[in-house]
């Protein structure tokens, strides 16, 4: 049973961004899935896998967008990138520390990071984009 629902306030007009989120919205579903029939430790390694090199993927191809139509805020967006992926990273080695009830933490942690990412930021620039991207291909 999924705790996170993908919903049209999240679509942000770039194809291959909402498919990456939508993604990533699975890898938490996943998550939640295995802690509900008591498995959640046991993927949890996997998940945090998935996630720390999706997690690079992902802020790449955003930031190679965001690069391509100049935004203005872009070093405050990859500062915020830059500070997720440490997280994620963090996560990974906590649990290669074998530190207790991570999987609760990291659950939280993407669903919490993923919502108010796509909701805040990533909405923002590609508001951004969508406004300006008439500018764009008059000088391109």
């Amino acid at each position: 049973m999924p705790i996170a629902f993908w919903r049209n306030e999240y679509i942000t007009g770039e194809t291959i961004i909402d498919e990456q989120h939508q993604y990533l919205f699975s890898v938490i579903n996943e998550l939640h899935d295995a802690m509900i029939e008591g498995k959640g430790q046991q993927i949890l390694g996997e998940i945090l896998n998935k996630l720390a090199s999706y997690t690079v993927k992902h802020f790449e191809t955003e930031e190679q967008i965001m690069k391509q139509y100049e935004y203005p805020d872009f070093v405050c967006h990859k500062e915020k990138h830059d500070q997720l992926k440490d997280a994620v990273f963090t996560l990974k080695k906590q649990w290669e520390n074998k530190e207790q009830f991570l999987t609760v933490k990291v659950s939280q942690f993407m669903t919490e990071w993923l919502i108010h990412h796509i909701k805040g930021e990533d909405l923002k620039v590609m508001n951004y984009i969508r406004d300006n991207r008439h500018k764009y291909q008059k000088i391109n």
